[in-house]
């Protein structure tokens, strides 16, 4: 891979670790070309799609029909807003005791979990 792929990748990957709030790669794109104009959109199609098979990224699929990325892949879970969209990031180690006893029921061992909870955020619920 010859360097400008590699430095392309990593604001690809830098630019998505910045962003709070779990860009559409459309998105991820404009704030690429904040960063470097000469990135074309297929590159970063290609890079997220190398990132996400590299483990580096983690990609939201939900209802909207447009996969949203995060560059956080800490073990965490997501809630989508059906009225903004938006999505929030949900940190609780609460649910640990939930996995050990599905892995002991059914004999597997789980390596990724991933929850999206859908809902009313905050803001939208209090303009009602």
């Amino acid at each position: 891979m010859d360097k400008r792929n590699t430095r392309q990748k990593a604001i690809i990957l830098d630019t998505l670790m910045k962003m709070k709030t779990h860009p559409a790669v459309q998105e991820l794109y404009q704030e690429v070309l904040k960063k470097d104009s000469t990135i074309g959109q297929a590159t970063v199609y290609r890079n997220v799609n190398k990132l996400l098979v590299g483990g580096k990224i983690r990609k939201i699929p939900t209802n909207d029909n447009i996969d949203h990325y995060d560059g956080d892949c800490s073990i965490h879970h997501h809630f989508y807003c059906l009225k903004c969209h938006k999505i929030i990031d949900l940190y609780d180690d609460g649910y640990r005791s939930f996995i050990d006893d599905i892995e002991n029921k059914n004999s597997v061992k789980i390596e990724d979990v991933s929850f999206l909870f859908e809902g009313i955020c905050k803001e939208c619920n209090d303009e009602v």
